[in-house]
């Protein structure tokens, strides 16, 4: 598994500025060697949101012989350093951000005195798209615009660009720039236009970015922000051109098909534009409940639809420079809390990176989402300042407490197939004065564990039960749920508006609490992506899960009834099944549902009733590990490459009077494939724990460690099939 680095490596006690990042030292790549890094995100060459010659000056700049003493290089030589030690560094592209800083500049206009923090030295300017497009000030770097782009940019209206700031900023209703408010820095005059990336100005001027990088010698490129315009949504956009003419295009599209409401059927959509139509009828716009808005859904399809073709137009332009180049260059994106928006995108990436959106001390049921959500796929989760308890925490590890709360945090996402990144100089966001450093000892102590024991991690659990997260089913209420907080809230967060009925978060909450293994299967909507929803990805487990499933295609219920039918599998429905559908669908959910391998769980028997019917349709009636009374951990299998499994357990007793971690007793009995003649213990700080424990030569293995610590990993040794 990968050991990600949220390498940011922002100022201790200093606001956290975008897009430039601090200079890279040597004694970086050491603390990056102490920790066992493979992998950086957000970690190099920001600076492209700013200008393209301020990138290169990150890229390719000569250092100043004084910082020379202390180890200072620019991004290539940093970039260097980090591979002669096989750690990956991926250039970082902040799509959505726009930048326009306050500067100060020398009477002849030929040195940048200074850039956004001031200090009442020579003339008092601005510097930043606006004024590389228009080549303003020639002199600040040894590259123009036209240097870039020697025909200059012509926009879908076939007028020459002056400005690209203005060009490609997305737009809210009555045609104002939408502001990427989280990332300007309260009480400062910076100022950052969230971008669109339908404008295919932008799309040219990212894939610049992108060359810059790659030519740097980045291992990978990371697409920040990958989901806008979407991003904009939320702030009221976006309607600019490149969303209006296309999304009318749309709209007249599924009139013909007779996909739309009554209320549209006669619309002339070739004079049609939509943020007239919001501002004409005064309406709220994305609104409370995004369901009732008119046109909302459609929108928000058509957003998601043409942001994928656009996000694969960029990570084919990162393979192709790549190779052009005599390299393979990886290809990640941040895919925030790991939502609807981002299903469509996953297929195009290599490695996948999550800011998880709202960070809690505890989470092990998002974390099994993710796991699903991954698909398999290297995923690394940063932590994220805004909704959680990351500024908390760092207030707390400053003062040298909540040291094995956070080793804590970090284990209980190796726990739950997933990989915590390890904040070094990690994001605050856009009023708190400081960075996110983690203790470095205490956090060596974990990535050198992780390191010694990798072969005992795994992202394939070998669970027996799937939870279908249906995407169909939950796009639209993942939309209403996160009501007038859409900034955000999540199905982590309180502020999510609890109306919603949510089934498959509070069962895959509800088992995670119950310590019951399972994995996460995603399907779709049968249009934007494909999905592994197939007999052979469901063949493996006992029992599937299908949790309010309003809408699923006539394939998806296909692959039901042929699950039912070929592998003795169980289905447990709870609430609603295909009941949305056309006349075929609603068919095959009557046979699905008819079936004597499927169980009904209604709405009205609540999760208890919920758990006691997964439970009914196992062969034996009992889950793959039960948990000996109520103990406060979490735990979940790994299935190993030698066919070995590792059970991975979490001690959640932290005590905040005594900042520790208190042992507790932890007892379970776990089925298993094959016979076990051995077990081993590992633990986080090596200490000699005590196990007992024994196989029944019926299929079942017992363990007991009377004193859990923070963490054990226990070994299981399975009796090889041929003996």
């Amino acid at each position: 598994m990968e050991r990600g680095i949220y390498f940011d490596a922002w100022y201790r006690d200093e606001h956290c500025f975008h897009p430039s990042l601090p200079m890279r030292r040597t004694q970086m790549v050491e603390d990056l060697k102490d920790y066992e890094a493979t992998l950086l995100v957000w970690s190099a060459l920001g600076g492209g949101s700013l200008s393209l010659p301020y990138l290169e000056e990150e890229a390719f700049g000569e250092v100043p012989q004084r910082l020379r003493v202390y180890g200072y290089m620019n991004d290539q030589e940093f970039i260097r350093e980090c591979d002669k030690h096989g750690i990956k560094v991926f250039g970082v592209v902040f799509e959505v951000q726009g930048w326009e800083f306050p500067a100060e500049i020398s009477e002849d206009e030929s040195q940048l005195l200074s850039l956004n923090i001031l200090r009442g030295e020579g003339k008092k300017t601005w510097y930043g798209l606006r004024e590389f497009s228009q080549d303003k000030y020639p002199k600040l770097f040894k590259k123009s615009f036209r240097d870039y782009f020697p025909d200059g940019l012509t926009n879908s209206a076939g007028e020459p660009v002056t400005d690209i700031w203005e060009e490609c900023a997305a737009r809210k209703y009555d045609g104002t720039a939408v502001h990427a408010a989280w990332v300007e820095v309260v009480g400062h005059e910076q100022i950052c236009y969230q971008m669109c990336r339908n404008n295919p100005v932008w799309r040219a001027y990212l894939k610049k970015i992108i060359e810059i990088q790659i030519d740097a010698g980045v291992h990978g490129v990371h697409l920040d922000e990958c989901e806008l315009p979407i991003t904009a949504i939320n702030y009221g956009g976006c309607f600019c051109r490149d969303c209006m003419t296309p999304f009318s295009a749309y709209l007249k599209e599924r009139q013909q098909l007779g996909l739309l409401s009554a209320e549209f059927a006669d619309t002339d959509f070739d004079t049609f534009h939509y943020g007239e139509y919001i501002k004409a009828g005064g309406i709220d716009f994305p609104g409370p409940n995004r369901g009732e808005t008119p046109l909302f859904n459609e929108y928000f399809q058509f957003q998601m639809k043409i942001m994928t073709g656009h996000f694969k137009e960029l990570t084919d332009h990162v393979r192709a420079y790549g190779k052009s180049k005599g390299r393979d260059v990886l290809v990640s994106g941040n895919f925030f809390h790991v939502m609807h928006q981002y299903m469509s995108l996953q297929p195009e990436v290599d490695i996948i990176a999550t800011e998880m959106r709202n960070t809690l001390y505890r989470q092990a049921y998002w974390y099994r989402y993710a796991n699903g959500f991954a698909g398999g796929k290297p995923m690394t989760v940063v932590e994220n300042p805004y909704g959680g308890i990351v500024p908390e925490l760092l207030e707390n590890l400053k003062s040298g407490r909540m040291a094995e709360q956070f080793q804590l945090m970090l284990l209980e996402a190796t726990t739950f197939g997933c990989n915590l990144s390890i904040p070094y100089g990690g994001w605050m966001g856009n009023t708190i004065r400081d960075a996110f450093y983690a203790p470095k000892e205490p956090t060596m102590a974990v990535q050198k564990f992780l390191k010694k024991n990798d072969h005992f991690i795994s992202n394939v659990s070998g669970a027996e039960i799937a939870v279908n997260y249906s995407y169909p089913s939950y796009w639209h209420r993942e939309n209403d749920a996160v009501g007038d907080d859409g900034d955000q809230a999540t199905m982590l967060s309180s502020a999510v508006n609890k109306d919603v009925i949510m089934p498959f978060w509070d069962i895959i909450r509800q088992m995670s609490k119950q310590h019951v293994p399972y994995d996460v299967v995603i399907s779709d909507d049968g249009q934007l992506f494909q999905d592994e929803f197939s007999l052979e990805r469901l063949a493996k487990y006992k029992c599937l899960v299908l949790p309010d499933n309003d809408i699923m295609t006539a394939k998806q219920l296909a692959v039901v009834l042929d699950y039912l039918n070929t592998n003795s599998g169980k289905v447990v429905v709870y609430g609603r099944l295909a009941n949305n559908g056309s006349e075929k669908t609603k068919a095959l959910a009557a046979r699905v549902l008819a079936h004597p391998g499927t169980q009904l769980c209604e709405e009205s028997n609540k999760l208890f009733g919920f758990i006691s019917a997964i439970r009914g349709v196992l062969p034996d009636e009992r889950f793959q590990i039960e948990v000996e009374g109520t103990p406060d951990i979490g735990i979940n299998p790994h299935a190993l490459e030698n066919g070995d499994i590792a059970v991975h357990l979490v001690n959640y007793r932290f005590d905040r009077e005594q900042d520790r971690v208190v042992p507790v007793t932890a007892a379970f009995r776990m089925r298993t494939p094959q016979a076990v003649n051995g077990l081993t213990v590992h633990t986080l700080q090596g200490e000699a724990v005590q196990a007992e424990w024994y196989y029944d030569g019926n299929g079942y293995l017992s363990v007991e460690i009377p004193e859990l610590p923070l963490y054990a990993l226990v070994e299981c040794r399975m009796v090889p099939i041929h003996e």
